[in-house]
């Protein structure tokens, strides 16, 4: 316990240090961007404990988050989103590959992209940069920088670098792309690339559905990896309650997987405080047989007026020793 104790005591010292000068924080603006604009810069410390090893690994986040909505007189012209994030792991024993080692120092993209919608009122739009993947729930689910996440570690890339297609009708959303399947990375010598696509029912009802396809070659630490899958998703909110599930198979460097993935979660009235249940499985088939991994986790956030959240989650596998840790929390603040 000695070992987790500190952290817990740094967390919460922190969140208590940093909460007055919340309405500070929220009356900031800047006239440079002009309208349908906002900005913010956006902290995080997140730390991992691995009850397995009994050793924690921390995660340190600063980065800026520009939103800038262009217009004409008559149209909007398309939307800018600006996310470059300066990242430091220490004592992480697993770190994406992009890093140099588990207390590296790097530029990490989250979003960056342009998405051009003046060609046909939203229906036909083009969006070039950093974006996230067509794949699934991420699609509609903001969770980057959460400690809350899906599914894209069963494809291995969540954003990658490229060009898509995307629109909104009445009650069709759809996006196509075709991305260098490089992740982070800008540039590469190794020719990845990944077609995939989304096509589902709007967003904005209680019940979603969506039809997801993945094509292509991964990069990875030791080089490409061809995946390719198809997947089924669907999220339906009841009152307070969210639940959310989605299922894919198809194939990992020419092995048959299966995935699958649900999750509830409540949010309370004043949208302050949120707390989630998931269960995850994957089944890999290989050459000695049947590999199989499963998994559940418990999280709960709390978050004070979009400027500070503090959020901890416990993850555990039941069928294989997984990479991730057990147990984390993340204090992130928002000016």
């Amino acid at each position: 316990m000695n070992a987790i104790f500190l952290p817990i005591t740094l967390f919460f010292a922190f969140a208590i240090l940093i909460a007055p000068s919340i309405g500070l924080a929220q009356s900031l603006n800047s006239p440079l961007l002009g309208d349908n604009s906002r900005w913010s810069l956006d902290t995080s410390a997140r730390v991992n404990h691995e009850t397995e090893t009994n050793s924690n690994a921390y995660t340190y986040a600063l980065g800026l988050d520009i939103h800038k909505v262009f217009s004409s007189n008559k149209r909007d012209i398309g939307t800018l989103t600006f996310q470059p994030y300066v990242v430091k792991l220490k004592n992480v024993s697993a770190p994406p590959f992009f890093f140099d080692n588990g207390d590296d120092t790097q530029l990490n993209w989250r979003i960056a992209n342009f998405n051009y919608s003046a060609l046909s009122q939203g229906k036909l739009n083009i969006k070039i940069g950093h974006f996230l993947i067509p794949f699934g729930l991420e699609l509609n689910e903001d969770t980057n920088g959460t400690l809350r996440q899906f599914t894209f570690s069963d494809r291995g890339i969540q954003a990658d670098w490229g060009v898509s297609i995307n629109g909104v009708y009445s009650k069709l959303e759809y996006e196509v792309a075709l991305t260098q399947g490089s992740g982070n990375e800008l540039l590469n010598t190794h020719n990845p690339y990944i077609f995939s696509g989304r096509l589902g029912t709007s967003s904005h009802k209680n019940l979603v559905g969506g039809l997801s396809f993945f094509y292509g070659d991964v990069l990875t630490e030791n080089g490409v990896i061809e995946r390719k899958k198809i997947g089924v998703d669907t999220s339906f909110y009841y009152y307070q309650w969210q639940f959310l599930f989605e299922s894919s198979f198809g194939q990992t460097a020419g092995n048959d997987t299966i995935n699958s993935f649900i999750e509830a979660s409540w949010l309370e009235s004043r949208e302050r405080f949120k707390s989630y249940l998931q269960l995850g499985h994957q089944s890999l088939e290989v050459d000695q047989g049947k590999q199989n991994t499963t998994y559940w986790a418990i999280g709960l956030s709390w978050n004070h007026n979009n400027a500070l959240e503090l959020s901890a989650q416990y993850k555990r596998y039941t069928d294989t020793l997984g990479a991730e840790p057990d147990f984390s929390m993340q204090v992130r603040y928002r000016l």
